[in-house]
């Protein structure tokens, strides 16, 4: 209905002036990146990005001039929410098929960059030449609705090529449109179930059918109910060359490709920039390190060359000093070893608690669903004065706060923005039911509401699991092990050294 206002508001004297004037039907062109201008990498994305929104300084363009009809002014950002919206499902269900890492992938968009393929394609549609809108120049931004209807006519009888973002350009000699997206074809049975494909999408029928004739069909009535003038017939034989003769889109495929270079260019010097800059850093390293040689040895050799019979002396005293200072060490180590060993007793119980802990695992784990699920816990019947199994659980790990809230620090504990912090819970009907209150963090005892936290209370943010315990057991058993060794090494080393003295 917007449109239709729009077109009733062009003037019917301009309308007439139009059809009064003898001049050529009005040409129409489409074309689709290919060779030289294809989308192939990141660095060509970039490039045509940098075209099509003006992300560049140039007197001859203006961003006045542009207007996005679809998607943001990050074309890069609206391509890859593309990938992730067409094929992160199915990206999933690859990587669960693959008993290999290696063989996974992380990122669909960056995988598809790195191959040298169509990884986005872009298509220009152009109403009108040089000639037609010198004459008519004044009415160009009616083209925006037009370009807008053809867009949407695009998109649904092409839905295999998934839109990303459409730009209209008004700053040139001609206006055209810009139209980014990605092409989606299912069915595959080797890697992805759906993967990026232009060769299955843009088919010599579809080119030549929805591109070169539909689309020109569109075009065909914005032009007659604006100008009252009709679009060229398609040249004969070139049903299927969307290759552009007319001047603007061979000039934008040539710019575009300018562009690309520059960008690939860049990322070249910021690559060799690179190497040098690790080259300065590993001579640097070597240089001081070099430097701090030479001081030493320096030092070395002046000690030498001053050492005289007072210095001897001098030194035995402090060989004396330093024998004494070892000893020292020793019994320090020794009672280090002693330690240890305590801590070695205390970690066979500690492993035996662990042990214990994790018969109550699956309760903890009903606890923990409760908790993040924000679910009110049954504990028990009231009626019948008997506890569950999880209301013995909470029973015995309660520590009250004040009447009616208590909380179960030992329990359970979820890392958050916050730091670790455990739930405060309402005790209802003397502890037969309990639910989530706030949070408080086991640190600092500070309260937080349970809104700000809840969110962050999931599985994954987990601490103090039976685990972790284990894992946490394991590293401690590791730790006591090799100081246990170092120990014995540095006591053996001892009796040694005294040996030889005495």
């Amino acid at each position: 209905m917007i449109i239709v206002s729009l077109r009733q508001k062009n003037t019917n004297k301009n309308i007439l002036q139009i059809r009064k004037m003898r001049m050529e039907n009005i040409s129409y062109t489409a074309h689709v990146s290919n060779k030289k201008s294809a989308i192939t990498s990141k660095s060509k994305l970039t490039g045509v990005a940098k075209h099509n929104l003006r992300k560049y300084k140039s007197s001859d363009y203006s961003k006045d001039n542009i207007f996005i009809i679809y998607g943001t002014s990050n074309l890069i950002d609206d391509v890859k929410t593309v990938y992730h919206k067409e094929f992160d499902e199915a990206l999933e269900e690859y990587n669960k098929k693959q008993t290999r890492p290696d063989r996974r992938i992380e990122d669909y968009f960056e995988h598809v960059a790195d191959k040298e393929q169509d990884m986005a394609v872009e298509i220009i549609i152009q109403i009108g030449d040089r000639e037609f809108w010198r004459q008519f120049g004044d009415m160009k931004s009616y083209m925006k609705l037009s370009y807008q209807i053809i867009l949407d006519e695009l998109r649904k009888r092409l839905p295999q090529f998934v839109v990303a973002n459409a730009v209209v350009h008004l700053d040139e000699d001609s206006p055209h449109m810009h139209i980014v997206g990605v092409p989606v074809a299912g069915g595959y049975k080797k890697g992805l179930s759906k993967q990026v494909s232009k060769r299955k999408v843009f088919t010599k029928d579809v080119l030549s059918r929805v591109l070169q004739d539909e689309l020109r069909e569109v075009a065909n009535k914005e032009v007659n109910d604006w100008f009252g003038k009709q679009i060229k017939e398609k040249s004969k034989g070139r049903n299927h060359d969307l290759s552009v003769a007319e001047y603007k889109v061979a000039q934008e495929t040539k710019h575009l490709t300018q562009l690309q270079e520059q960008v690939e260019e860049s990322d070249r010097a910021v690559k060799a920039n690179k190497a040098v800059e690790k080259e300065y850093t590993d001579k640097k390293e070597k240089l001081e390190f070099d430097i701090s040689y030479m001081e030493s040895m320096r030092r070395i050799t002046k000690s030498l060359s001053e050492m005289d019979s007072r210095e001897s002396k001098h030194i035995s005293k402090e060989l004396d000093e330093k024998r004494s200072e070892l000893q020292s060490v020793n019994q320090e180590l020794a009672s280090a070893i002693e330690k240890a060993e305590d801590a070695a007793k205390l970690l066979d119980r500690i492993k035996k608690f662990v042990s214990s802990f994790r018969l109550f695992a699956p309760t903890i784990e009903e606890y923990a669903n409760h908790v993040e699920a924000d679910k009110i816990i049954e504990a028990g019947n009231s009626y019948r004065g008997i506890l569950y199994e999880i209301g013995k659980l909470l029973e015995t790990f309660k520590e009250l706060i004040k009447e009616g809230l208590c909380w179960f620090p030992r329990l359970m504990r979820w890392k958050t923005s916050k730091g670790e912090v455990a739930p405060v819970f309402i005790e209802k009907s003397n502890g037969y039911s309990y639910s989530v209150y706030g949070y408080m963090n086991v640190e600092t005892k500070e309260y937080y509401f349970k809104e700000s936290v809840q969110w962050e209370i999931k599985a994954g943010n987990r601490t103090g699991t039976v685990e972790q315990m284990d894992a946490n057991v394991e590293a401690m058993a590791r730790d006591l092990q090799e100081i246990l060794r170092i120990g014995a090494e540095q006591k053996r080393l001892w009796e040694v050294y005294k040996n030889k003295v005495s």
